[in-house]
């Protein structure tokens, strides 16, 4: 009996502490939410923030404390100051921000897996509204993209394109990156989300780039827009937006748009694949708990369905292992 008490209480405290490391991204993505470390920046007392920001003290002082047991904050008396890289990565203006990534996982995945249990019982799964999170999904679309861009660019430089369409663009930073490194070419974005666009365009003008980059808030499935017109279209963290039936009208539709030479690159998550089984597994369940969502895609699918279209896989790239993200290249057979 001991022995099994025992053994309960070991197992409990492994469970215990696998959670650990959920404590910093907690404290960081409520830092980021509120802009805290920036609001911190110049040292300020947990009463200065209070009586400036009308923050509740005792919330607040809990999140500072964790902060410094975590080495997020620095207490120098009653100042706080942050820390270098929270400044770096987790104060809203920086450059180099990455607090979206934690907004999704906190606002849009997290809630959707604790409501597992009643979705399971009741056969009722949620909705997915993206016009809420689209800036959102745009950002942390951008952190993946980054990783892709050397092997979207080695595309680039290979195939010299005079047109390039970027399907689902966001906020625009990608295609706009490219148009800054080629010398020709015209580069056009599209997405269903207005915001995004909208925001696209602004980022155009701002880097001087309304001429050579343009912007569409459109369905590719409805825009009219010539046929053969594209040397290089892309589709990043997209498919799995499209119902796996669908997927294969999708191939055929850039296949339409794609020029007799031209190449289809593809950035996406590919579902069980070796190295990333762990998260690609938390991600699909994310995705199926929504009915307007969709299972990630396999890679023995998505060449299947480019065969259909009359495409041929040319390369398969790593852009992140462990999140089983990969760069696909398909061309014309």
């Amino acid at each position: 009996m001991m022995i099994a008490e025992y053994r309960k209480m070991w197992e409990a405290r492994n469970w215990m502490k696998r959670n650990e490391p959920f404590l910093p991204t907690w404290h960081a993505y409520v830092g980021y939410r509120l802009d805290l470390f920036e609001k911190l920046s110049g040292g300020m007392s947990i009463e200065q923030v209070v009586s400036e920001y009308g923050y509740e003290e005792n919330l607040l002082r809990s999140w500072a404390d964790t902060g410094v047991v975590l080495g997020h904050l620095k207490q120098n008396g009653d100042q706080l100051v942050p820390s270098k890289q929270m400044m770096r990565f987790f104060t809203q203006k920086s450059e180099d921000a990455i607090g979206e990534l934690l907004k999704e996982m906190f606002e849009m995945h997290m809630p959707a897996l604790m409501n597992y249990p009643d979705m399971i019982e009741t056969n009722r799964k949620g909705h997915f509204n993206g016009d809420d999170f689209g800036k959102t999904v745009a950002a942390t679309s951008a952190l993946i993209e980054k990783r892709a861009f050397p092997h979207v660019l080695n595309e680039m430089q290979f195939r010299h394109p005079r047109w390039v369409l970027d399907i689902g663009c966001g906020t625009g930073g990608y295609i706009m990156k490219l148009a800054r490194k080629m010398n020709r070419g015209t580069y056009v974005g599209v997405d269903i989300s207005k915001e995004v666009i909208d925001i696209a365009r602004a980022k155009a003008v701002q880097w001087g780039l309304e001429q050579k980059v343009k912007f569409f808030y459109a369905d590719i499935n409805e825009w009219n827009v010539p046929e053969s017109l594209f040397d290089i279209v892309m589709m990043n963290n997209l498919l799995h937006y499209y119902a796996p039936d669908t997927r294969g009208d999708l191939f055929d539709r850039v296949a339409e748009l794609l020029s007799e030479k031209g190449s289809i690159v593809v950035t996406t998550p590919l579902y069980l694949e070796k190295g990333g089984q762990r998260f690609s597994a938390a991600f699909n369940s994310f995705m199926e708990a929504h009915k307007n969502l969709y299972p990630l895609p396999k890679r023995e699918e998505l060449v299947r369905d480019a065969e259909t279209a009359g495409l041929k896989l040319k390369s398969m790239k790593t852009v992140v292992k462990e999140g089983s993200w990969y760069c696909m290249s398909f061309s014309k057979k």
